[in-house]
């Protein structure tokens, strides 16, 4: 799930770090993930890349995450000489941190990220040091709240060193950057050079970009704003060499980049999107996402490509470049993608869906995909304001009508009209929503994620016989929705067990 700061979007994992603070200043690097893949990125077929979540479910003797800071010596200057993974406590006075299990490295990760920064010995740091968010440089600084959408802020991924991504000082751009090479933000502050190609997320690197050529359609002109409201589906122009470029990487969830270099120095700025087709369900040269009106309440560099794509006008597209970079999907906390898990898991005979907003074009094609395969029963709940705004309504009541998908909407507007629809299908989903919202007992609105828990409760899936046992998750949508589908999860029978295999997020 965006942009050019030091965030970016991909991949699940709940914070866990929770010690006390030891320091609220810089801290370090730029990105993306943790596991024990030998190589990571989103060709990388085993799934096997992530962010490390805090638990230890992924430390390794590369990263010396979890080592205990009262079992091994400070980091210092005696890394050099030693063993590449021997781990050492970072020293606070030199890297803040935050929590146990966070403030352990190694001394190469030590050497790399603070010895030789800004040295004439630094080394550019790996493609896989950059995903997995190993590194820490020196002169990185924690990035400011707006620099980073909620999706990855550091209650949600505390990498590299327990307090969140790291930033180029007093900017949003990211501490690893290929552009950085031979320029005093390597030399002098000590930010770190990205080892290119590294098709990534805030990377830098061009190797991959796929040049949108033109905008075909957009479905939300004026006229028709009163069906889709604040929705608008964008279909990109690309060539067909390209577009198979990037349906090679494609997989249920896939998430895109919208890389487009701007007059924010020399750098990308970019934004997430989740593609609606893929290669069965769409038409050569045509990529096609959907979009909410951005906020505002980010950094202007956070949004900047977001608001363009809203304001493109079909035909050429005109001015500064855009690009899309091959996507990757949905994964589970072991990082494997959602149709290889499945694939692997003979026990899964559901699949249910949660998603919000213009997280409903992520879900379309996981249906698409997994109805096309059959085997497996299908749910969505999805939530949205108004059913008269609902995306993807006529594929919706075709996939409904067929029964290939249960389908049960949460409407929040109190408007009667919002409930209202001619197709008996849609009606009939208001309605089980209506029925779990009578049963919900916490008070306050009901969203998708409360359907969900309450359907595996007395509703739908607990009548199909579905539980967290035989069942996988996939969810799509904002911050709130992905923090609480998961925690509301936690709470059903078997949750230890099966949530880190059977819950699947994109961001």
């Amino acid at each position: 799930m965006p942009h050019a700061t030091a965030g970016l979007l991909l991949l699940t994992a709940l914070a866990c770090a929770s010690a006390e603070t030891v320091s609220v200043d810089a801290a370090g690097n730029a990105k993306a993930a943790e596991s024990s893949a030998e190589t990571c990125g989103a060709g990388d077929d085993q799934g096997k890349c992530g962010f490390d979540d805090g638990s230890g479910s992924y430390a390794s003797v590369e990263t010396g995450r979890g080592a205990g800071t009262d079992k091994v010596s400070t980091c210092g200057e005696w890394c050099a000489g030693a063993e590449a993974n021997a781990p050492c406590a970072i020293d606070t006075t030199v890297m803040p941190c935050k929590g146990e299990y966070w403030c352990t490295t190694t001394c190469a990760l030590w050497t790399v990220s603070i010895l030789e920064a800004a040295t004439p010995a630094a080394r550019p740091l790996t493609c896989e040091q950059f995903i997995r968010t190993s590194a820490f440089p020196r002169g990185g600084e924690v990035c400011s709240d707006p620099c980073l959408l909620n999706e990855i802020k550091p209650s949600r991924y505390p990498a590299p060193t327990g307090l969140g991504f790291l930033c180029a000082p007093g900017t949003c751009d990211p501490a690893v950057q290929n552009r950085y090479n031979g320029t005093f933000k390597a030399t002098e502050l000590g930010l770190a050079v990205l080892e290119c190609p590294c098709n990534w997320f805030g990377s830098d690197c061009s190797d991959d970009w796929v040049a949108v050529e033109r905008v075909l359609r957009k479905e939300r002109p004026d006229s028709e704003r009163e069906r889709l409201g604040d929705f608008e589906t964008t279909v990109f122009g690309v060539s067909e060499a390209d577009w198979q470029r990037v349906m090679a990487e494609h997989r249920p969830g896939g998430v895109v980049r919208a890389p487009s270099p701007t007059a924010w120095g020399d750098r990308p700025l970019e934004q997430p999107y989740a593609l609606a087709n893929d290669r069965e369900s769409g038409v050569v040269g045509e990529l096609e996402v959907l979009t909410g009106p951005p906020e505002t309440h980010y950094h202007p560099t956070v949004t900047e490509v977001a608001f363009r794509v809203r304001a493109l006008p079909v035909g050429p597209v005109a001015g500064t470049p855009l690009y899309i970079n091959p996507s990757a999907g949905f994964f589970n906390k072991h990082y494997r993608f959602l149709l290889d898990a499945l694939e692997g898991d003979a026990a899964v005979a559901h699949v249910a869906m949660v998603a919000s907003g213009a997280g409903l074009s992520g879900v379309r094609t996981a249906l698409a995909t997994l109805s096309r395969e059959g085997g497996k029963a299908l749910h969505l709940f999805y939530g949205l304001r108004d059913v008269r705004h609902l995306p993807y309504r006529e594929l919706l009541v075709r996939w409904v009508a067929a029964g290939q998908v249960g389908l049960t909407l949460l409407v929040s507007s109190g408007d009667p009209a919002a409930r209202e629809a001619p197709e008996p299908e849609i009606t009939a989903a208001i309605a089980a929503g209506q029925k779990l919202r009578a049963q919900h007992a916490g008070g306050g609105k009901m969203y998708a994620q409360h359907a969900l828990h309450l359907s595996f409760l007395a509703g739908s899936l607990s009548e199909a016989g579905a539980a967290l046992s035989n069942t996988a998750v996939v969810i799509c949508g904002r911050s709130e929705l992905l923090l609480d589908t998961e925690a509301l999860l936690g709470e059903l029978p078997g949750s230890a067990d099966y949530l880190p295999q059977r819950v699947f997020m994109n961001i």
